[in-house]
């Protein structure tokens, strides 16, 4: 078998912090009525208290529902208690990799997790500081990955106010 070099189209992340879940949502409506192809999108959010677990999990559970054909949304769903910013919720692609165990315990529970996995997907670290910060305040995070075309044409039409 001859060996052939491959050119391969690399992934980007866009990141947002909404204060609320309400703006969040108004963006992955929008992004979901783009119908891009490809795109994987993980939301993190502060979890301060159990009706605001059993709010999300059902509000994700709708999205689901809701996009399944325009956009495949992960069910992935996880909790992890980070010492820098309590107890986060995330959904989506980024699960499991938040929820994979190192010596027993799951990345996004280690002091660097969340730091680590925002950094390895390529985000400079004066954003990923800055993000860390917006969700430690209670703001909700945004992943979206994909090519730098399908980002682009979401940035340039975000529609996340409510």
């Amino acid at each position: 078998m001859n060996s052939k070099i491959e050119e391969l189209k690399e992934k980007h992340v866009l990141l947002k912090a909404f204060p609320s879940i309400k703006q969040m949502n108004n963006a992955i409506k929008h992004i979901c009525r783009l119908k891009i192809d490809g795109i994987q999108i993980s939301v993190l959010g502060k979890l301060e208290d159990v009706d605001l677990y059993t709010n999300f999990t059902n509000y994700w559970t709708e999205l689901k529902a809701d996009y399944k054909d325009e956009l495949k949304l992960s069910s992935n769903f996880g909790i992890v208690s980070n010492p820098n910013i309590g107890t986060i919720f995330i959904t989506g692609f980024l699960t499991p990799i938040f929820l994979q165990k190192i010596n027993g315990k799951s990345i996004g529970s280690m002091t660097t997790g969340l730091y680590g996995i925002l950094r390895g997907l390529g985000i400079e670290k004066k954003s990923v500081l800055a993000y860390s910060k917006a969700l430690n305040k209670g703001n909700y995070l945004l992943v979206i990955r994909g090519h730098k075309s399908e980002l682009q044409e979401i940035e340039v039409n975000p529609k996340e106010s409510a």
